[in-house]
C-alpha cells in the first residue's frame, strides 16, 4: 500500500495494483464525514472495516442511505460529491471503505 494523502480524520492509500490495470483501488480510513466526488466516473465501494457508514448527498441527488460491514455500493458517474461517514455503532470509530473506479 502507497499513502496517497491525509487530513483532519481520515488517510487514503492507493492498494497497489499495478499501473496498467484499468481500474484503480483506494483504501480510505476516516473517523468523521469524508467528502467523495465521482468525477464523472462509476464509483463502486465497500465498507471493509467498521458496522455502519451514512452515504449522504450534499444536493439531494439521492437520499441518505445506510451500508453495513462488507456491503458493496455504487455511487453513479453524474452524482458528483458525496460523503461517507461513520454511523449508529460506528460512530466516534475509526472505519474504511475500498473504493473502485475506471482510471483516466
Amino acid at each position: 500500500m502507497k499513502p496517497i494523502g491525509e487530513g483532519d480524520g481520515w488517510r487514503e492509500e492507493s492498494t497497489g495494483l499495478h499501473e496498467r490495470e484499468f481500474i484503480e483501488t483506494r483504501r480510505h480510513w476516516f473517523t468523521k464525514s469524508v467528502t467523495h466526488n465521482t468525477e464523472g466516473h462509476v464509483n463502486v465501494l465497500n465498507l471493509i472495516e467498521g458496522r455502519e457508514a451514512i452515504v449522504e448527498s450534499p444536493t439531494g441527488a439521492f437520499e441518505p442511505y445506510v451500508v453495513h460491514y462488507a456491503e458493496t455500493f455504487v455511487v453513479p458517474a453524474n452524482v458528483g460529491e458525496y460523503t461517507i461517514k461513520p454511523f449508529g455503532e460506528s460512530e466516534g470509530k475509526e472505519i474504511a471503505t475500498l473504493k473502485a473506479y475506471v482510471r483516466v
